[in-house]
């Protein structure tokens, strides 16, 4: 979920992973995986309140703006 620079902070992209979260739990998905920049806390921060746990770490398998990304798995079993 990607939410515009200046629409960040008023619940967005909380609002769009809980629809994300219902629509497959009626759609009979058994698991949900998301894959982050281990340096956006925000987002982690979001994945975790709402029950999903890292699963594995990726090193330095980005690269943006000059530097090295690692990459965050996490999932949720619904």
């Amino acid at each position: 979920v990607y939410v515009r620079q200046d629409q960040r902070g008023r619940g967005l992209g909380r609002a769009l992973l809980v629809a994300i979260i219902e629509a497959a739990r009626a759609d009979g998905v058994h698991a949900l995986i998301g894959g982050l920049d281990s340096d956006n806390a925000v987002s982690l921060a979001l994945h975790h309140s709402l029950g999903f746990a890292e699963v594995g770490r990726l090193s330095e398998v980005g690269r943006k703006f000059d530097r090295w990304l690692d990459l965050v798995l996490v999932q949720l079993i619904l």
